[in-house]
């Protein structure tokens, strides 16, 4: 074990394992993620889950660190060089949680491609904890359905961002969004409920958003006008099949 005066590895190793456990399951371990555990805990962390138009999502716990003081940023830095243990702690526990999730709602699922992403400038450390989730939304027709894990006693101790697919929004919410942003050419459109939020019952609906293009569709404006292209090469006397 590594120390860096008075501060371990280890320590800022628990810290994130406890901010899994704290953030993904039960209300009451979120207040073990506290000050004296190691490197305080800044804004800017957050749950992510950004949908794939398949169903499937990337999962991903952002946590960051004040790294102001010395000892700090040395434990960051022996943790950025050995992740091994953090990140497997935090795919056996979303494997755990998805296991379950798929035998409560009978559809198949699977965690996989999990991986740790570190970064740090001005002082504040960024540790990504991310994890394919393969299925994690309902399917139905051109909506997806995100309900569980999250409508049974998720209650995040940080904000819970869901991120919708290219060319999808927000369209209900049995818990409404705090804050909600359209797609820009910068980014997809997301959700936002703030720490502490109560989902219980929890259902978010993304459907694509008006004048998108989805599942191969065309725009409203170009449709037409292929429409009569396509009529006019069937009826002209010389087509052929490629």
């Amino acid at each position: 074990m590594i120390r860096s005066r008075g501060r371990t590895v280890t320590a800022v190793a628990a810290v994130a394992s406890i901010a899994v456990i704290g953030a993904l399951l039960v209300p009451s371990v979120a207040a073990l993620d506290g000050p004296e555990t190691g490197p305080a805990v800044e804004e800017g962390s957050a749950f992510v889950v950004a949908l794939d138009a398949d169903g499937d999502a990337t999962v991903t716990l952002v946590l960051t660190y004040d790294l102001a003081d010395a000892d700090d940023e040395a434990a960051f830095e022996e943790l950025r060089e050995r992740p091994e243990n953090v990140t497997a702690r935090f795919g056996d526990r979303m494997t755990r949680i998805a296991e379950r999730t798929a035998t409560e709602t009978e559809r198949e699922m699977s965690v996989s491609d999990v991986r740790t992403e570190f970064e740090s400038a001005n002082g504040t450390g960024v540790v990504r904890l991310s994890a394919t989730w393969t299925s994690l939304a309902t399917v139905d027709g051109d909506r997806l359905v995100v309900s569980e894990p999250f409508e049974s006693q998720f209650r995040p101790d940080r904000p819970f961002v869901l991120v919708a697919p290219d060319g999808y929004a927000l369209a209900d919410a049995t818990v409404e969004a705090d804050a909600t942003t359209p797609a820009s050419e910068t980014g997809a459109a997301s959700a936002e409920w703030e720490s502490g939020a109560d989902l219980s019952g929890f259902s978010a609906t993304l459907a694509p958003a008006e004048g998108s293009v989805t599942d191969g569709s065309l725009p409203t404006p170009l449709a037409p006008t292929l429409a009569l292209l396509v009529a006019g090469l069937l009826g002209y006397a010389g087509w052929r099949r490629a």
